[in-house]
């Protein structure tokens, strides 16, 4: 089973972090966005990936090494993008490398623990063409879906049937036969092919109101994240912190990080490989080229 992780995006609104890192490779509690997506989909049966590219192709280089990229015994390929080619552009030039089955697509900003194998398990118990991961507690609630059909009814109010109860949370599934309402262009939304769906009555959803979910859109966005989630590993063991700094409870600091007496951290994100210099910081992320303080 195949699942095409979409990095390809400019990342724009995530400047200037996006300008160091594609943003499905910022740091993570001690590894890249990308492989927390790729080990929750290798717990639903997910043993390839795919990963579209543009921009800073040597971070992906670094994260994933050639000749033979692949991460825990999955092979990874890479498609790469001169200019980002959209939603459905970027669907459509992976088409030969898309083999039998369903693929999963998920958005590659998007640090989730909803479980892929329930949306699978709907998605071929419904005989969709499409099935998307919905939320309705927060975001843009664009979506209309009916709960008791399962069925998505219309997005962005485009066919003027519903203003939007629900969320795209960011992953779906599609079946190959979507692909005959691909355009000619290369590079196109795929925003206009899931509303011929959902007039087919094609086009189902799953809510997941009671997962975990951020979007690594932004700074702010990011660090919110990181302060907000449990979890175990925000101290890499080998970064060097001095007895004399102080380090809140809700900071990530990354592999060989430095923090030297006189650093006050609290609610921080540190890089790996950042000397931080001495001084006091409230919600900033550090890293080895720029400080983003919010």
């Amino acid at each position: 089973m195949q699942a095409f992780i979409l990095g390809a995006g400019l990342g724009t609104r995530l400047e200037p972090l996006s300008l160091i890192l594609p943003k499905p490779l910022m740091p993570v509690f001690q590894k890249p966005l990308v492989q927390h997506t790729m080990d929750s989909f290798m717990k639903a049966g997910v043993t390839e990936f795919i990963i579209n590219t543009s921009t800073l192709e040597f971070a992906w280089d670094k994260a994933f090494p050639c000749p033979d990229p692949q991460y825990r015994g999955c092979p990874v390929t890479f498609s790469h993008e001169d200019e980002p080619l959209d939603s459905g552009g970027g669907v459509k030039k992976i088409l030969p490398l898309w083999k039998e089955g369903p693929l999963i697509v998920h958005n590659g900003d998007i640090l989730t623990d909803i479980p892929l194998a329930d949306l699978l398990a709907e998605h071929r118990r419904s005989g969709n063409l499409l099935t998307m991961a919905l939320r309705s507690i927060d975001g843009k609630r664009n979506v209309g879906f009916d709960e008791s059909t399962g069925r998505i009814t219309d997005m962005r109010h485009a066919l003027g049937i519903n203003p939007g109860t629900h969320q795209f949370a960011g992953t779906y599934i599609m079946e190959a036969e979507v692909a005959h309402l691909f355009p000619a262009d290369d590079k196109f939304s795929i925003f206009p092919i899931w509303l011929e769906l959902i007039k087919q009555g094609r086009a189902g959803g799953v809510v997941f109101d009671w997962a975990n979910w951020h979007e690594i859109g932004t700074p702010q966005g990011y660090l919110d994240a990181i302060l907000e989630l449990p979890n175990s590993q925000r101290i890499h063991p080998t970064a060097s912190i001095s007895a004399l700094a102080e380090i809140g409870e809700d900071c990530m600091v990354g592999q060989d990080a430095v923090i030297p007496a006189g650093c006050e951290l609290d609610d921080c994100i540190v890089w790996p490989r950042t000397h931080v210099d001495p001084g006091s910081y409230h919600r900033a992320i550090l890293t080895p080229r720029i400080t983003v303080q919010l």
